[in-house]
């Protein structure tokens, strides 16, 4: 048998379909012959009636067939007239006449008209006000009834035009059947196949989409039914592997370049120092600049890695209570070296808050925010940190009145690699990881992250974390408890500045 599911509903259909069809017609010719049966039956009947009030003004019990035969008395006395009523004798359109037979108790006829060749009557067959359904012949109809003094009364008729006409009504009901089962079955397999054929175009667009050729989508006609809604959300799933496919390959090219720098740059270096004698402050500049570069390089790979594994766990590695106050308090104190460089001025207003989580990666959101902040700043400016708790959850807010981020830019700045055209040069030596990353583990976290900002005027960025249940200072790594509550005792813990 075919697995499609095309045949398998075809199949369905056409048992459900012949079930409902073959018994539908069946009890439409069983009643039309229950019918015009009991028409029939209801003609016998009332003649039965009329011979049994004709003999009801006789005394049949004495009748004296001693002295001379039962048909000669019948004869001789004429107001024993028994006959059919005219309405059922007056057959039309060549009918049969009707037939009928009278016999008293015991078995003696008393008149009959017309009865078949043959015919016996055995008392066994006579049932008081019960009528026969079928005589002796299988085209004969035939009634039954007791009538006065224990006599019985016999009506009955041919009944083979009846037969006949019921036999080409089953043969119109069975043609109507079949015309009626032959259009349900063509429809059926029309209906599957068109219900069916949106899952041929899914199966089609997902065989040819790979990783070489992602344009392949499905042609979605019907968006209101069942599966014009999978075809959608399918379209959906691939423009996102598309773009996620995209991502990759753009973040690779981005980061063979990202790295390719330092390399050359250590590579070139050492060429140049090789090629002739030098100075020991020629070795210790050209030593110093590969230093630096490596130092790049370093944290371009560890950003990577912190990446990767973001990417790879939705969850953070470490669950224990940070206090995100004292953790701000620290980042600022290990950006104020670096703020009072570039003339910056750091300010922070923090309040205890609790958050679940794993103190290194918060520590490594604030600090790339604070310096993003720092480094894209203008001289004399500020940046204020802001630590508070709002509703159920721990608001951290990073304002300042630096260069600010253009409109264009600012949809994209969390992206991979991104820099703007004057606000994210190379000029400051960030990688274009810090706010990826930072959103990232914000949202392993469950928090989220907003950034707001006006070229020339500044930027906002907030950020909310789930607050957790208790504030409490048993937590691990960096919590001091004879610090008070809201304390900014620094923390000495190192963090490289570019991570």
């Amino acid at each position: 048998m075919p697995q499609s599911i095309a045949w398998r509903l075809q199949m369905w259909h056409a048992a459900i379909l012949v079930s409902v069809v073959v018994g539908l017609c069946t009890a439409w010719f069983l009643q039309a012959r229950r019918a015009r049966l009991n028409e029939i039956d209801a003609e016998l009947t009332s003649a039965a009636r009329v011979l049994d009030g004709s003999l009801r003004g006789f005394d049949l019990r004495g009748f004296d067939t001693t002295e001379r035969p039962l048909n000669e008395l019948l004869a001789a006395d004429d107001h024993l007239r028994l006959s059919l009523p005219r309405e059922l004798a007056d057959r039309r359109d060549n009918q049969p006449e009707p037939y009928f037979g009278i016999w008293l108790e015991d078995g003696r006829q008393l008149k009959s008209e017309r009865l078949p060749e043959g015919f016996s009557l055995k008392p066994s067959q006579s049932q008081p006000e019960a009528p026969e359904r079928d005589g002796p012949n299988a085209i004969l109809r035939e009634v039954r009834i007791v009538g006065p003094a224990g006599s019985l009364i016999l009506v009955g008729r041919d009944i083979g035009s009846e037969i006949a006409e019921l036999n080409r009504l089953a043969l119109r009901i069975a043609a109507f059947a079949m015309l009626i089962l032959a259009a349900g079955l063509c429809g059926g397999w029309w209906l599957a196949r068109s219900v069916l054929r949106p899952i041929a175009a899914i199966s089609d667009a997902a065989s040819r989409f790979s990783a070489a050729d992602m344009s392949p989508r499905i042609n979605v006609v019907e968006t209101e039914s069942e599966l014009g809604q999978l075809a959608t959300i399918l379209n959906d799933a691939f423009d996102r592997v598309e773009r996620s496919f995209d991502q990759q390959r753009q973040f690779a090219a981005d980061a063979s370049h990202e790295l390719r720098t330092p390399l050359a740059v250590i590579q070139s270096q050492i060429e140049l120092a090789l090629k002739r004698e030098r100075t020991s402050e020629e070795y210790i500049k050209t030593l110093t600049t590969c230093s630096s570069a490596s130092e790049r390089l370093s944290d371009l790979v560890e950003s990577l890695l912190t990446l990767a594994r973001l990417d790879f766990s939705s969850q953070p590695t470490e669950r224990v209570s940070v206090r995100v106050d004292l953790v701000a308090a620290r980042c600022i104190d290990l950006m104020r070296p670096v703020a009072q460089q570039a003339e910056v001025n750091l300010r922070s207003e923090l309040e205890p808050a609790i958050v679940s989580g794993d103190p290194k990666q918060i520590e490594r959101v604030i600090f790339n925010l604070l310096k993003n902040s720092v480094a894209y700043n203008r001289p004399h400016g500020e940046a204020v940190l802001s630590v508070a708790i709002v509703d159920s959850s721990v608001e951290l807010i990073l304002r300042d009145n630096g260069i600010g981020i253009s409109e264009s830019d600012l949809a994209h700045v969390a992206e991979r690699f991104y820099r703007a055209d004057k606000a994210r040069s190379r000029v400051h030596g960030g990688s274009g990881l810090g706010l990826s990353i930072a959103q990232g583990i914000i949202a392993n976290h469950g928090g989220t992250m907003q950034i707001a900002s006006q070229l020339d005027q500044g930027t906002t960025v907030t950020v909310h974390l789930p607050l957790a249940s208790t504030l409490s200072d048993n937590h691990s790594n960096d919590r001091d408890a004879s610090n008070p509550k809201g304390a900014t005792t620094p923390h000495t813990t190192p963090l490289q500045a570019g991570q």
